[in-house]
């Protein structure tokens, strides 16, 4: 498990600062207790003072020493190389190569134990949304099955409400038509019964016996008044003028009497 993370992990170490995983690829800031810092946190956490001891920001260990924590080159110059052992008996080469190789090790084991563990938290992430999204996908499934069956409702309703519709464009048609035909009966009619008043008008004038029927009428009607009539009389110049006068009337018609009278009276002209 461990060869098959050393594989994917880069070799760049990562700072140990809480929350800055920044990539040591220049310098970093090494302790005895196997952690790295960048250089703006190695600075503000290590830099000596007289009166206080230095702890490691990561583990919290005592750094008393003066070479418990120091300013690593994590690439070097091949000057450095060369030198930086020479003179050294081969165990207290290997002894120092080894030390080295474990604090590589555990910057490379400590970067795959976080690996693993934010990935453990992915994945109980992942489960969460993964529960959650049944959750959503039932609550949809749920809600699309209802609009199904509304859909259904409403299209059993439109197809009625398409049939009433169609019924009444039937009836409604119909009824245009019968309105449309009692139109034209009626109009027919009134142009026959027209053409029945012009000829009972003809026949009117034409028939005798309708003129003595208009005769008798205009007796009827003028029998309530008396004629009366006068004789012109003597009259000076002035009287006759007023006489003549159109607006005089020659014939005096009066009102008859309710008696039995004789309806014409002569009236000679007084001397």
């Amino acid at each position: 498990m461990h060869l098959s993370s050393l594989q994917t992990i880069t070799m760049d170490m990562m700072c140990n600062f809480r929350k800055c995983r920044r990539s040591l690829s220049n310098q970093a800031w090494v302790t005895t207790c196997s952690h790295a810092f960048c250089i703006e946190h190695g600075q503000r956490e290590f830099k000596r003072n007289a009166e206080n001891c230095l702890t490691c920001p990561a583990c919290g260990s005592e750094l008393r020493d003066k070479f418990d924590v120091i300013q690593a080159d994590l690439k070097p110059s091949e000057t450095f190389k060369s030198i930086v052992l020479a003179g050294l008996k081969p165990d207290t080469i290997m002894d120092v190569a080894m030390r080295a190789m474990s604090f590589w090790s555990y910057q490379i084991e400590q970067e795959t134990m976080y690996q693993e563990s934010m990935a453990k938290h992915s994945r109980e992430k992942l489960v969460c949304l993964e529960e959650i999204n049944n959750l959503n996908l039932q609550k949809i499934k749920a809600e699309l099955e209802t609009c199904k069956r509304k859909i259904v409702s409403l299209q059993e309703e439109y197809n009625v409400k398409r049939r009433q519709n169609e019924e009444l464009k039937a009836r409604l048609e119909d009824r245009s038509r019968k309105i449309q035909k009692l139109t034209f009966q009626l109009e027919a009619q009134k142009r026959k019964d027209i053409r029945g008043n012009n000829v009972e008008e003809n026949s009117n004038i034409n028939d005798p016996n309708k003129c003595m029927d208009i005769s008798a009428l205009m007796r009827k009607r003028s029998a309530s008044e008396a004629f009366v009539f006068r004789p012109a009389k003597e009259m000076d110049e002035s009287h006759v003028n007023r006489l003549c006068s159109p607006k005089t009337p020659i014939f005096d018609f009066r009102p008859k009497s309710s008696k039995r009278q004789s309806n014409f009276k002569f009236r000679p002209l007084s001397s």
